[in-house]
């Protein structure tokens, strides 16, 4: 199955461990779902990948090429360009 690519300004509901392409520039992810944990990576497979951690305000700042959300899902997202 190919990997699902997310963009900018819409959007997503992602689906527990499945992999995400995130956008070729430097987001803003926000999740209204306290609880939600995502790890990012440069690699599809995952063989290296570091964890996401929401502040209080449920951002988190990404420059991975890939995401993948470890919770239960689905759990809606939105990406905004981080100037």
């Amino acid at each position: 199955m190919p990997t699902e690519a997310l963009t900018i300004g819409d959007i997503h509901n992602l689906i527990q461990n499945v992999v995400y392409a995130l956008p070729a520039t430097k987001c803003l992810l926000y999740c209204s779902t306290v609880a939600a944990t995502f790890q990012q990576s440069d690699t599809v497979t995952f063989t290296v990948n570091s964890p996401l951690a929401l502040t209080a305000a449920g951002q988190a700042e990404v420059a991975g090429g890939f995401i993948r959300c470890t919770s239960a899902g689905p759990v809606g997202v939105y990406l905004k360009r981080d100037h």
